[in-house]
């Protein structure tokens, strides 16, 4: 089984907090260097849509009712991937407006942001629905041959909650993103903010622990030894 979800955990965590911090510097009055955000969101942008509709579309995940993960990892990637690489056209055709006054600027940006809170609060719906079935269904447990979350797999709530609580908080900033921007009570990004702020951390370490537990688990299996740490 060739999986990759170690790159779209990073490459969505990075996403979720770089997102954040360009959407402090638009609330917060601060001129925002759009060239620069522009390579950013197009890089991460790229690659979680590349990687996100791979996913969707050839289901790599599969075996053993592993089969869910396809549809929770692979398409919240593409639909986040797709809004970066939009946040990466907007501020690289703009770049002049940014260069200009910086109240104007912001104030555009986020009136053209407006449009994209529809699609933006689908996804946090869906993300939201994602959260409760990874709960209800008490999904994500560990084999027993991953090191460190495998000491765990005995109790699938364990990780259910943490997958569950981790989709959520996205979730929850993605439609406080929505209601702010559709409502113009702009007050309310200040907590979109902080959601994606503790969400993108969350993934961003995750994704990155799970580059020595999926290694660990392959090498266990390969030579039938069981490292759990």
């Amino acid at each position: 089984m060739v999986v990759y979800n170690e790159l779209v955990a990073v490459t969505a965590g990075a996403g979720l907090l770089g997102f954040a911090w360009f959407l402090a510097q638009l609330t917060g009055g601060k001129r925002v260097e759009s060239e620069g955000w522009a390579a950013f969101f197009g890089v991460t942008g790229v690659l979680l849509l590349a990687l996100g509709l791979h996913t969707t579309v050839t289901w790599p995940f599969g075996g053993e009712g592993f089969e869910y993960a396809n549809v929770a990892f692979g398409q919240p990637a593409a639909g986040f991937g797709a809004l970066l690489v939009f946040a990466a056209v907007y501020l690289w055709r703009h770049r002049t407006l940014f260069a200009g006054e910086v109240d104007e600027a912001n104030a555009t940006a986020l009136r053209a942001l407006k449009p994209v809170g529809i699609f933006v609060g689908a996804l946090g719906l869906g993300m939201a629905v994602l959260a409760i079935t990874f709960v209800r269904f008490q999904l994500g447990a560990a084999p027993p041959e991953e090191p460190i979350s495998g000491r765990f797999g005995h109790l699938p709530i364990l990780e259910a909650l943490f997958l569950g609580g981790l989709w959520g908080i996205v979730a929850l900033g993605a439609l406080l993103f929505a209601i702010a921007l559709l409502t113009d009570r702009h007050q309310l990004l200040r907590w979109a903010v902080w959601a994606w702020v503790v969400g993108g951390a969350v993934f961003l370490l995750f994704g990155a622990m799970n580059f020595y537990t999926h290694i660990g688990m392959y090498y266990n299996i390969e030579h039938g030894t069981m490292y759990k740490w």
